[in-house]
C-alpha cells in the first residue's frame, strides 16, 4: 500500500491540473493533501481525485479561504472524530480508519501557533491501541539537522512523539541525511513533512522518500512524501 502526503500549496490554484497529473503518475493508494482549501477550491480538487479513483475522502471542509488537511483513499475508511477537540481550527487534524491501521492526516499552524495540535494529536495518539501513524506537514523540524540553521522552537515535540513510540520513518532510514521537503525563495530550506510510525506499522514499511521533482518543476513549494507499506 502506498501513502503520499503532500502539500499543495493554496489550494493548488491554476496548478490543479498539474498536480492531479503528478498524483496520478505516483499511483498511491492514500493520499493525505495539506493546504486543501474549502469552497469551490475544495470542490475542485475533490472532483478531480474522484475522476482518479479516490472515492473516498474525509468530510472536514476548511471554511472559503482557509486551509486544512483532507485524506482521500481508493479504499473504504471510517471517518474518526475526536471528542473533546477544542483546537481553534479543527480541519487541520483529520484521522481515518482503514482495515489495517488509524491514519491521522496534519497540516500544522507556523511557530508557537502549533503548540495545541502538537498537544492535541500526542493525546490522540497515546490513546491508540494497535497500528497507527500521523502524516503530513509539521511545519516542525530538528535544529542543525532538519534544517541548516535556524532553530524550531517547537522541536522538542518531535522528540516527545518518539517518547509514545512513534518513530519518524524517514530519518529512521536515513540517519545522518539532510534533505529538504520545502524550500523557500530565500534558499533556505528544511524538512517539515513527516510520517510518524508506530512500532507494528514501521516495521510493516518497505519505503520511504521524497519525490523532488514536483517541487522543483513549481507545482508545489514542498515535496511528496511517500511511504510503501507491506500490508
Amino acid at each position: 500500500m502506498r501513502v503520499l502526503a503532500w502539500n499543495i500549496r493554496q489550494g493548488g490554484g491554476s496548478r490543479l491540473g498539474r498536480i492531479i497529473e503528478a498524483l496520478a503518475r505516483h499511483a498511491a493508494d492514500i493520499l493525505v493533501l495539506s493546504e486543501y482549501r474549502g469552497g469551490e477550491a475544495g470542490a475542485c480538487l475533490c472532483a478531480a481525485l474522484d475522476a482518479l479513483g479516490y472515492h473516498y475522502a474525509t468530510t472536514v471542509v476548511p471554511p472559503p479561504g482557509r486551509s486544512g488537511v483532507l485524506i482521500a483513499a481508493r479504499c473504504a475508511f471510517r471517518e474518526r472524530r475526536e471528542r473533546g477537540n477544542k483546537l481553534s481550527e479543527p480541519y487541520r487534524i483529520v484521522s481515518a480508519e482503514f482495515a489495517a491501521f488509524q491514519l491521522v492526516g496534519i497540516y500544522m499552524p507556523n511557530l508557537l501557533a502549533k503548540v495545541p495540535y502538537w498537544d492535541a494529536l500526542i493525546a490522540m495518539l497515546g490513546k491508540t491501541a494497535g497500528q497507527a501513524g500521523a502524516v503530513g506537514d509539521f511545519n516542525t523540524c530538528r535544529p542543525y539537522l532538519d534544517e541548516a540553521g535556524a532553530l524550531d522552537r517547537t522541536a522538542h515535540y518531535m522528540d516527545r512523539i518518539a517518547d509514545i513510540g512513534f518513530c519518524d520513518l524517514w530519518r529512521t532510514h536515513n540517519p545522518d541525511l539532510r534533505e529538504y521537503s520545502w524550500f523557500s525563495t530565500r534558499g533556505n530550506g528544511f524538512r517539515i513533512d513527516h510520517a510518524f510510525l508506530s512500532p507494528g506499522l514501521a516495521e510493516r514499511a518497505v519505503g520511504v522518500r521524497y519525490s523532488h521533482e514536483e517541487r522543483l518543476a513549481g507545482l508545489s513549494d514542498h515535496s511528496p512524501l511517500i511511504l510503501d507499506l507491506n500490508l
